[in-house]
């Protein structure tokens, strides 16, 4: 009985027929949790349809009722939309549609610059689908916008594997990348890949900078083997995702499926699909299990927030969208979960962070937070 009522509340939420005594006793049932099953599995059928992004209050929910206290925010679309106008305030409407007029960023897509092992450079935005690069010991061919593959000709045998290709992105820019043994790569935004023109029998050796998902083709006889910030990684074929930002307080690798082993400092550690290796700057390395999800969303172009804090949102936003964060007094301590489209202009992210305890203020390419 219950069951059904809860449903019911949170369809005729999302349905704006909530009057203002059933509407308290909502955020009431949803400050207690009860709601939360209904509400996320509402979330994931709208993502499904691909309808538009939604903020909902996950937990307690201090900024859509004062006394409602709390930090944590679900970010996904039409829910925030539908909390909009329950609250029927049309002054915040109009500030941040004068905003979105005169001040609109967009969001990062396919851009990346190839630099091949004989030093010569191509933007791959501007370079026509096919053939963008051959020699005798390779080709090059950009099969559509965001898809580069490597192949070895048949005489690579006797080039120097000291002889390396690179793959960067930009801030904004995201790619996906065939290497000469068929194993995928996606870089995100900031990121890049080297590898050598032709991999030899006894291994297979990558070095990455930023953050990419691994697809590896196994090969039991030449391990293949990722150089990442002060890490090692030896796979033989498996899924796993690197986030091995400078900027970042620690390396992370997760495994999606298969094994690795990652080596640091002299110590090693086995991963299990579901699980990753944290290996923080100034603490020993450790393993814990990973949110998958939350992990890989980039890679389906997604934003996905598991209890994050506001410095580590701004730094995803400012790779994405290219703009730069300042901080003015004390940062918020507010920590945020959800899931919203990276395919958004970042107005509409920050329309959502406008209803959280978050201040800020987009000049030009520069986002003023507190």
């Amino acid at each position: 009985m219950e069951e059904k009522f809860y449903r019911e509340l949170v369809d005729r939420y999302l349905s704006k027929e909530l009057g203002e005594e059933e509407l308290q006793v909502f955020f009431h049932l949803l400050d207690e949790g009860k709601l939360a099953p209904y509400l996320l599995q509402a979330m994931d059928e709208d993502l499904a349809d691909e309808q538009d992004d939604v903020l909902v209050p996950k937990k307690q929910l201090r900024y859509i009722k004062p006394l409602l206290r709390g930090v944590a925010a679900l970010l996904i679309a039409s829910f925030a939309l539908a909390t909009y106008f329950y609250l029927n305030t049309p002054a915040k409407d109009s500030i941040i549609a004068e905003q979105q007029s005169n001040n609109t960023v967009m969001p990062g897509g396919n851009n990346a610059i190839l630099t091949l092992a004989n030093g010569q450079q191509i933007i791959l935005n501007d370079a026509i689908n096919g053939t963008v690069a051959t020699d005798e010991s390779f080709s090059v061919e950009k099969e559509k916008d965001g898809l580069l593959v490597f192949r070895s000709a048949s005489s690579s045998d006797n080039v120097s594997t000291n002889q390396y290709h690179t793959i960067e992105t930009p801030k904004g820019g995201i790619y996906q990348v065939v290497l000469p043994d068929g194993s995928q790569v996606w870089l995100n935004s900031a990121s890049s890949i080297s590898f050598p023109v032709h991999f030899d029998g006894s291994e297979r050796r990558v070095s990455i900078k930023g953050e990419a998902y691994f697809d590896v083709v196994h090969n039991k006889n030449t391990p293949f083997k990722v150089l990442s910030k002060e890490q090692e990684i030896q796979v033989l074929g498996t899924k796993f995702n690197v986030n091995a930002y400078e900027d970042e307080r620690s390396t992370k690798t997760t495994l999606v499926d298969g094994s690795v082993r990652v080596k640091t400092s002299g110590k090693q550690l086995l991963l299990r699909p579901g699980y990753q290796a944290i290996n923080p700057s100034d603490k020993p390395i450790y393993v814990q299990q990973a949110d998958i999800q939350s992990v890989t969303a980039w890679k389906e172009g997604f934003f996905q927030f598991d209890r994050v804090d506001v410095q580590t949102l701004m730094r995803q936003l400012s790779r994405w969208y290219d703009i730069e964060i300042e901080y003015r007094g004390e940062i918020p301590k507010d920590e945020f979960v959800g899931k919203i489209k990276r395919s958004e202009d970042i107005n509409t992210i920050l329309e959502i962070l406008r209803y959280g305890k978050v201040k800020f203020e987009l000049k030009g390419r520069k986002l003023i937070v507190g």
